[in-house]
């Protein structure tokens, strides 16, 4: 589905964006691995495409890019994956947990996507693919700083769209729905929503890092040309649940 081509992916330690990772390489991009400060594998650190830089720096994110153009020569896929849930009510968040999680799930969208995105716009085009949530419009009812993060990389994936549209890049994002491993991290004494959720998804699974890897490499393919600015859930039908009878 993909000719080749070379990727950043934000943040390889989501689990799905580690399996993307491998989808792509399987198609014949070359990956380029960020991860957040003390997460980088032992055996990758020594992998010139494993690098570490804070995607929530302007000055960080611009020597990222200099580091991919030095090693791999250009750049026409951004993956953006930081997803970092944080449980927490409106008043027992504070200012500085606050900031942290806001900043790496939505201000990390904003300066990669001026950073990169400028460059992929000015160098032949190609894709911006968000990996978000449901949560982007589904009240999580106990991580609320991670559901405003959601929503407001939502809206910026539509102004990208919009803007880079008319520079040759493409912007979209996958709504993911929970796995079974975020399960208990997303139980909420308020919404019954992610409690149980295997039987409340028609599709009676939970959602796998696969489904999504698929989703995201027919949106950064050619096959998908004329889809910009858009978002598309792969929850098996998840939003679909109303509530208990």
């Amino acid at each position: 589905m993909l000719k080749g081509g070379q990727a950043l992916i934000t943040d390889a330690s989501n689990k799905a964006a580690e399996v993307l990772a491998k989808r792509l390489e399987a198609e014949g991009v070359t990956v380029v691995r960020n991860y957040p400060e003390g997460f980088i594998k032992e055996e990758d650190k020594n992998n010139k495409l494993c690098v570490s830089y804070d995607t929530c720096s302007l000055v960080q994110v611009e020597k990222l890019l200099a580091d991919i153009i030095n090693k791999i020569g250009k750049i026409n896929y951004l993956i953006h994956t930081d997803n970092v849930i944080f449980r927490g009510k409106v008043e027992d968040i504070t200012e500085e947990d606050f900031k942290r999680i806001y900043n790496r799930n939505a201000k990390s969208a904003f300066l990669t996507s001026k950073v990169i995105g400028d460059y992929i716009a000015n160098n032949g085009g190609g894709s911006i693919l968000f990996l978000s949530s449901v949560h982007d419009e589904k009240p999580t009812g106990c991580a609320f700083v991670y559901s405003l993060g959601r929503g407001a990389v939502k809206m910026l994936s539509k102004e990208l769209g919009l803007f880079y549209g008319r520079r040759g890049v493409r912007v979209n994002l996958i709504e993911m729905d929970i796995i079974k491993e975020n399960e208990e991290i997303l139980d909420s004494d308020i919404s019954p929503f992610n409690y149980d959720a295997i039987t409340k998804i028609p599709m009676r699974r939970y959602a796998q890092a696969e489904d999504f890897a698929s989703t995201a490499v027919f949106l950064l393919s050619d096959e998908a040309r004329f889809i910009n600015g858009i978002e598309i859930r792969v929850d098996g039908g998840h939003i679909l649940y109303y509530g208990d009878r």
